[in-house]
């Protein structure tokens, strides 16, 4: 068997997986967060934290994709 040429940059670099767990903790706890509000009843503030964390997770993306173009 041939060795695969590049299997090293295969690896996440270091940064882009701080990166990722911030984008996934920052929707899970947006998730928490409106789901919480919900129950008890005050739509208007889960609805802003919803937008929030929608803004949020889509403007980490961003960097992210830029990040992994930038490599």
């Amino acid at each position: 068997m041939t060795p695969i040429e590049g299997t090293s940059s295969a690896l996440p670099h270091p940064s882009s997986t701080s990166l990722t767990w911030a984008i996934v903790l920052t929707g899970l706890i947006s998730i928490v967060a409106v789901v919480v509000l919900s129950l008890i009843h005050r739509a208007d503030a889960a609805a802003t934290v919803g937008a929030l964390g929608t803004t949020t997770v889509t403007a980490l993306g961003g960097a992210q994709i830029s990040a992994r173009n930038r490599q």
